[in-house]
């Protein structure tokens, strides 16, 4: 007895441990390059699809709600689940739980499209306000576009977690905690992800977030964690 004892409780230390470890910082940084790519994909496959949807008819428009915002809110919950596995100490300690909390606030935006749609698929009852319905789908829009928005303004604080905070001997923080091959990769994955749309001058929160990072990981003014410290 006594010595399962012992052992479960080397197994709830072990856990504990493995839970408040520090997750990567290129760990994260990439996550969240994923995921803006993720999002810029499921954008563009919604737009043709209601571009076309709209040449059918406002019936399929709303099947083209419904099949977007699924997929979507499928999307989303793979990207919760990635994210609840991650883990940064202080001073980048809200950053995971945000983006956990942003996620769910987009699954719940999108379900609240979905549930509209379908009320309109599901043909005319009585009771029903459909000039309401139709009137809030705007506003349902508008909130997700302000979540994108509110990705965007925590950009700068995805790249301040690959900054080493070990000062160099003028006392800066001159260098990124990843190397230059690992800055690569993400920029690549930028690059491969958004394109040309990352230097337009019309552009979405979220190809806003990707210019962001990008021109961040691109600063001269940085040196990498494989360059030597001076």
């Amino acid at each position: 007895m006594g010595r399962l004892f012992v052992v479960l409780f080397a197994l709830f230390a072990i856990s504990g441990r493995c839970y408040a470890e520090d997750t990567s910082h290129y760990e994260v940084a990439s996550e969240f390059v994923r995921e803006l790519v993720e999002t810029k994909n499921y954008q563009d496959v919604a737009k043709t699809d209601f571009d076309s949807a709209r040449k059918e008819g406002p019936q399929e428009v709303m099947m083209a709600i419904i099949r977007n915002g699924t997929r979507i809110k499928l999307s989303l919950g793979e990207s919760i689940g990635r994210l609840k596995q991650m883990h940064l100490a202080a001073p980048f300690d809200t950053l995971i739980p945000t983006l956990i909390e942003l996620n769910n606030r987009k699954i719940a935006l999108y379900d609240e499209m979905v549930s509209t749609a379908k009320v309109f698929v599901e043909g005319p009852k009585p009771g029903v306000d459909y000039g309401k319905l139709s009137a809030h789908m705007p506003e349902v829009t508008a909130q997700v576009e302000y979540v994108d928005e509110t990705i965007f303004r925590a950009t700068p604080l995805v790249f301040a977690a690959i900054v080493s905070q070990k000062p160099d001997s003028q006392n800066h923080l001159s260098h990124l905690s990843i190397t230059r091959s690992q800055a690569q990769e993400l920029v690549t994955s930028l690059q491969d992800g958004f394109g040309a749309s990352m230097d337009a001058k019309d552009q979405s929160w979220t190809v806003s977030s990707a210019s962001v990072l990008r021109d961040s990981l691109r600063d001269k003014g940085y040196k990498y964690a494989d360059d030597p410290w001076k």
